[in-house]
C-alpha cells in the first residue's frame, strides 16, 4: 500500500468514526495525523512507539491502555514489508475519569490548577467506547489498512417531479402566544439571575426550566430525547451569554460551554437532561459569583483575568503590569483602591480558595496541592493558609473528612 493509499484510508476511517488516527512509518515517524483538536495533543504525551512495536500482535488489533487512562487501538501495517509500521487510533476512554484520577494525572504531568479545567475538558471530550464498539473498530482497522482500498464511482439519482409540501404557515392562537411569551420571560429571568450571580434566583427558575424542556420534548415528532437535547443546547448558549454579560472571561466560558455540550449529548433520558440543565445554570451562576470582573476599570479587569488564568504558575507584579500596559507602582496603587487588597494578598486568597477544593478529598498530598496552586514551597503555603483560614491545611482536611464520615 502506497502513502497516498494510507492517507485515503485514514481519512475514510476518521470520517466514519470521528476517532483520531495516526499512521507511523517503521522508524516511528508520523506520516499522517488526523484530529479535530491539535491543541489537545499536548495532553497525549509522546507515543511509546519503540516500547510497543515489538510486542504488538501482527494478525489482529491491540488495545493499549496508557497510565494516563487514555486508550488506543493499534494494528501493525504488514503492507510496509520488509519493515512494519503501525496505525494508532485514539485516544478514547471506556469509562469516565474521576476527579481523583484527574488530580493524579495533573500531578504526574507537573500540571497546575491553571491547566486543570483544560485537562478536565479534554477527558470529558473523549469518545467513550463500549467493548463491542472497540471490537468493531479494531476489526475495521485490520480490514481497512491491510487490503487495497477500492474507490467506487458515485451515481446521483434526482427526483424529477417535486412532491407537494404542506402549508408551512401556522396560525398562532392566543394560548400558544401566551405560552411563547411565558417561555421568553422565563429565559430572560434566568439570564438576569445568572448575570448577577444570584444562585437563589437561578434555583427559583428550576420549575420554569423543567416546564419548558417538557414543552419542547415533542418538537421533533416521536423523538423526545433529541428534542430535549436541542432545547438544552439552547439553554447552554443562553447561560454562556448571560455569564459573559456578568463579567466572566471568555476562556472560562469556552471551557464550561464545551463541557456541558458534551454532557448534554451523552445523556440518555429526558429526566437526566432536566437535572443537567438545572446544574448547568447553577454552574454558570457560580462562575459569575466567583470570577466576575464587572464593576472594575478595564485595567483592573485585565489584571484580575491575567492572575486568575495563571494562578497555578509564578506571577510577578512586573508581568501583570506589562500585560495591562502600565507600570508596577501605579498598578499596585489602583488595584488596592479598587479591590481593597494588595495584589499579593489577592493572589494568595485565590490560591487558598483553590487549595480548599482539593483538601476536602484525601488526595492529593498537601505538598502537591501547594505546588498545583502556585505556591513555590509547602512551608509558605501552610503559613499563608493558616493566616487566611485560621488552621493548617492538614487540620482543614481532617475536619472536612470528619464531617463526611
Amino acid at each position: 500500500m502506497k502513502k497516498a493509499d494510507y492517507q485515503r484510508t485514514a481519512k475514510l476511517f476518521y470520517s466514519a468514526t470521528g476517532i483520531d488516527i495516526t499512521v507511523y512509518n517503521p522508524d516511528g515517524q508520523p506520516l499522517i495525523t488526523l484530529t479535530d483538536d491539535r491543541a489537545a495533543t499536548k495532553f497525549y504525551g509522546s507515543f511509546p512507539f519503540k516500547k510497543l512495536s515489538n510486542s504488538l500482535n501482527s494478525s489482529g488489533y491491540n488495545h493499549y491502555i496508557a497510565a494516563t487512562k487514555l486508550e488506543y487501538l493499534i494494528i501493525k501495517l504488514t503492507t510496509m514489508a520488509p519493515k512494519t509500521g503501525i496505525i494508532v487510533a485514539g485516544p478514547f476512554i471506556t469509562k469516565t475519569v474521576s476527579h481523583d484520577e484527574l488530580n493524579n494525572i495533573l500531578i504526574a504531568n507537573s500540571l497546575t490548577v491553571s491547566e486543570s479545567s483544560q485537562l478536565e475538558q479534554f477527558y470529558q471530550g473523549l469518545p467513550i467506547l463500549s467493548p463491542a464498539k472497540i471490537g468493531d473498530i479494531g476489526t475495521l482497522l485490520v480490514n481497512l489498512f491491510n487490503h487495497k482500498l477500492y474507490q467506487p464511482n458515485q451515481t446521483t439519482i434526482t427526483e424529477k417531479n417535486a412532491s407537494s409540501l404542506p402549508n408551512p404557515i401556522t396560525i398562532i392562537n392566543a394560548q400558544d402566544k401566551a405560552q411563547i411569551e411565558r417561555r421568553y420571560a422565563a429565559e430572560q429571568a434566568l439570564m438576569t439571575a445568572i448575570a448577577s450571580g444570584d444562585e437563589l434566583a437561578v434555583k427559583q427558575q428550576n420549575s420554569s426550566i423543567n416546564r419548558i424542556t417538557e414543552l419542547f420534548s415533542n418538537r421533533i415528532p416521536n423523538k423526545p430525547l433529541r428534542s430535549t437535547k436541542n432545547i438544552c443546547f439552547v439553554y447552554n448558549t443562553l447561560c454562556r451569554i448571560a455569564a459573559h454579560q456578568g463579567g466572566v472571561h471568555p476562556v472560562y466560558l469556552n471551557a464550561i460551554s464545551e463541557k456541558y455540550a458534551l454532557l448534554i449529548e451523552r445523556q440518555n433520558t429526558v429526566t437526566g437532561l432536566q437535572s443537567l440543565t438545572t446544574a448547568m445554570a447553577l454552574a454558570y451562576c457560580k462562575l459569575v459569583a466567583t470570577l466576575s470582573t464587572n464593576g472594575y476599570s478595564p485595567m483592573i479587569k485585565r489584571a484580575i483575568d491575567y492572575m486568575l488564568l495563571n494562578l497555578g504558575h509564578h506571577i510577578a507584579l512586573q508581568q501583570i503590569a506589562t500585560e495591562v500596559g502600565t507600570n508596577p507602582t501605579y498598578l499596585s496603587r489602583k488595584f488596592k483602591e479598587a479591590v481593597g487588597l494588595t495584589i499579593t494578598d489577592y493572589i494568595n486568597n485565590r490560591r487558598v480558595a483553590e487549595a480548599k477544593k482539593y483538601l476536602v478529598r484525601k488526595t492529593p498530598s498537601i505538598t502537591d496541592i501547594a505546588l498545583m496552586t502556585g505556591f513555590n514551597n509547602v512551608t509558605y503555603f501552610i503559613k499563608v493558609f493558616k493566616q487566611l483560614v485560621g488552621k493548617t491545611p492538614l487540620a482543614y482536611r481532617n475536619n472536612s473528612n470528619r464531617r463526611e464520615s
